[in-house]
Formats: C-alpha cells, structure tokens, sequence
C-alpha cells in the first residue's frame, strides 16, 4: 500500500456533522464527477473503494437516492481495479443544492476559515497524494481539469498560511506544497491524524539522521585536515633536522618539533595538551601556531637555499 493510500483510509474516519458533510462531498464531486445535462446522471471514479463509500456516507447525511457502484478492471497484469459509482435517481436533488452546474455552491461560498479543512479533506480523497516523508523528495498534490477548482483549493489553503503553488501537467493543473513543515500542517488540518504521528517520527529521525551524518562529515574533513596539516609539519621538521644544525635551534622549537614527531595524527588541541602537562603549561593555541610557522619558514628557507 502506498503512503496516500494510508493517508486517505485515516481520513475516511473523521465524522463531519450534515452542513460539513455537505462541504466534503461537494469537493469530491467537483473534482472527480462526471455529470450529464440530459439525465441528470452523477458518475465518480476512483481507484479507492472506500472513498466513493466515503462519499455515499456523506451524500446519505443529507439526500435520498438509487445508485450502483461498478467495477473495471484497467490493468490485468497486477489486477488494478477502478470503481465508478452512479448515482441516477435523486441526483438532481443533489445538483440543484450544490450547484454543481454552476462555480460553486452556497455553502462553498459561505464557508469559513475553521472550516476549510473539510472541503480540502473532500479535494484530497478525491485526487490528492502524497509522498511517504522517508522520501527525500517532500511532495503533496491535488490536481484536476478545472482551473477555477485549482484556484479556489489554492486561495483558501494560502488563507490558512499553506505556501500552495500551481503547475501545469498535460490537461491538468496540479496544486503542490513541497515544505514538510507545511504538508504537515495540511495533514493536521484535514484530519489525519492518526497517520500525523507516523509522519512527525519520520521526519525527526530523517532530521536526526541527517544531523549525524553531517558531523561524521564535518569529523572525517577535521581529521583530514587534521592529518594533512601533520604530514606537512612533519616533513618540515625532518628538512630541519637533516639539514640544520639543531644546537642552533631554541629550545621551545626543538619540544615542538619533537612532540609533533612523536605524536603525528595528534591535532594542535591534543599536542598542545601533551605540551602543558610534560613542558609549558602557560603556552597557547597561538602560541603553538607560531612555533609551526616558524619550524615551516625555516624548512622552506632551507629548501630555497639547496
């Protein structure tokens, strides 16, 4: 099953009073009905069984009618099934109230903000999806044919601080949000919230996850780094010692040249540990620093005169 399958059959839980109901199933059939002029026929095709039983539990709130539900099978080689649900009888009550021939009915028109979620819960079933937050790709659309529906879905879902956006796919316009922190607040909004714990656990083991694996990063470049700076410090100080009468040297650079030597994948923090505990306990970092630049200005001074 896939994750929008998991979210849509949360959905199908949530109750809304008659008013809402209403609201939900008037989503569901702008976005996915087929309607004709001459019968007053309403015709719903879904993939998800249990969404056009979601809509007969909606529509029978509020109407009477006759329907049947009829199955098709679109894909013998895995057995995909689409179902259509007709209604004929008493569809016109249903047309007439929610205005289905016309932009929008009453009760869309004088719907308000805190109710926005069930019209948005009706568009989703109908033709949203979502992808599992364990994908990298974050990504929750709702698409369909008719412009002024993509319109309307994205105003009231701006209303409510949603950043929606609108994309053009064949026929389609396609609604899209692709800010986790903003799926999960439609997800929220819309009901489902069961699946909501579920995806808040994935999202902070990816952050999680994610922050782990940029300090293993952020370490393995530190001792890279740490490790290369070495290599190079040392091969200064071997130029010195072939090369340089040490007598000559002070003596704070021969300690450095010496704890460096026996300590060569030490970073300057843990040599200069080694320095305070068996010689100077008062040096610092910068300190430290100076005497390697001063081992590295002689070792290249000494290059430059062979």
């Amino acid at each position: 099953m896939s994750f929008t399958f998991d979210v849509k059959n949360d959905l199908l839980a949530v109750k809304p009073n008659n008013k809402l109901a209403k609201i939900e199933a008037e989503a569901i059939l702008r976005l996915s009905s087929e309607i004709s002029f001459n019968n007053f026929k309403i015709e719903v095709s879904s993939n998800n069984l249990f969404v056009l039983r979601r809509l007969l539990s909606l529509l029978k709130q509020n109407y009477k009618f006759e329907f049947e539900v009829v199955s098709r099978l679109i894909n013998r080689f895995n057995k995909q099934q689409t179902y259509t649900l007709i209604i004929s009888d008493g569809s016109k009550n249903i047309i007439d109230d929610l205005k289905l021939f016309e932009d929008e009915s009453n009760y869309r028109k004088n719907l308000e903000i805190d109710d926005y979620g069930n019209y948005l819960r009706g568009s989703f079933l109908a033709r949203g999806s979502v992808n599992d937050p364990k994908n990298k790709n974050h990504h929750l659309e709702i698409s369909s044919s008719s412009d002024n529906e993509i319109i309307y879905l994205q105003r009231i879902m701006n209303e409510i601080n949603l950043n929606a956006r609108i994309t053009k796919r064949n026929n389609y316009l396609v609604l899209y949000i692709k800010s986790q922190a903003d799926i999960g607040e439609f997800l929220y909004y819309i009901g489902a919230s069961n699946i909501m714990e579920y995806y808040e656990n994935t999202i902070i083991k990816n952050e999680i996850s994610a922050t782990a694996k940029r300090s293993i990063n952020l370490d393995i470049a530190n001792q890279t780094k740490t490790n290369n700076a070495a290599l190079d410090q040392i091969h200064y100080i071997n130029i010195i010692e072939k090369y340089y009468p040490l007598e000559k040297l002070d003596e704070k650079i021969l300690i450095t040249m010496k704890i460096r030597k026996e300590n060569p994948e030490d970073s300057l923090s843990e040599l200069l540990d080694i320095i305070h505990d068996e010689y100077d306990p008062y040096l610092t970092k910068s300190g430290l620093n100076h005497r390697l630049r001063k081992i590295k200005s002689l070792a290249l001074e000494i290059e430059d005169k062979k």
